[in-house]
């Protein structure tokens, strides 16, 4: 007889079980879908570019300019203009490596972007990965978090021991692309805000 009363209940406890794992992919589900949607639009573009300023600060020094970036799939690159003029730098890379420009004419060389802002500005900013980032997604390679909001845009990501958060999206070209992002690892900060984005056609 205890037996038979155990039954029941085991097999109504079973199928809630069921129930409640079946209700979490289906919540989940549609925004990671979008998200894969979005990346692979993204991904394949042939290039993107956009305007806006760039502020980045350490617990020794910071700085903040107008930042205008032109990024294709080879090659990138980046002009900065400090407050007044000041601190005026050119970043481009391609294959073959990375060359900055300061205001004065001096150049710099080094195999990847990451090592020679880190040589030359004194700066560990994570431009590689940045550039996936700012499209509102992460870069290749492990994710520690992400926070996905119902449309399927990231909300917050940790990766490489950053955290980075994003502000509003736009709708650009029928794809949505933040204007804000705030990405802090320790007592360095990179922000990004975007006054404006342009993605290059598949047809160009």
């Amino acid at each position: 007889m205890r037996s038979s009363l155990r039954t029941p209940w085991l097999l109504a406890f079973v199928v809630l079980l069921v129930q409640g794992c079946s209700t979490v992919p289906t919540t989940q589900a549609p925004a990671a879908m979008l998200y894969e949607a979005r990346f692979e639009a993204l991904s394949s573009l042939p290039g993107w570019s956009l305007r806006g300023r760039l502020a980045v600060r350490d617990e020794k020094d910071g700085g903040s300019g107008t930042l205008q970036w032109q990024h294709a799939i080879e090659s990138s690159r980046m002009d900065f203009y400090g407050a007044f003029g000041r601190g005026a730098w050119r970043l481009q890379a391609d294959g073959s490596g990375a060359e900055l420009e300061l205001a004065d004419g001096s150049r710099y060389g080094a195999p990847s972007v990451t090592e020679l802002v880190r040589a030359q500005l004194g700066w560990t900013v994570p431009v590689d990965a940045l550039s996936w980032w700012i499209l509102g997604l992460a870069a290749p390679g492990e994710i520690e978090a992400r926070v996905l909001s119902d449309d399927g845009t990231l909300e917050k990501l940790r990766q490489s021991g950053w955290t980075i958060e994003f502000g509003r999206y736009r709708d650009v070209d029928g794809v949505s692309l933040p204007l804000k992002l705030t990405a802090i690892r320790d007592e360095r900060s990179v922000k990004l805000a975007v006054r404006d984005w342009a993605l290059d056609s598949l047809d160009d």
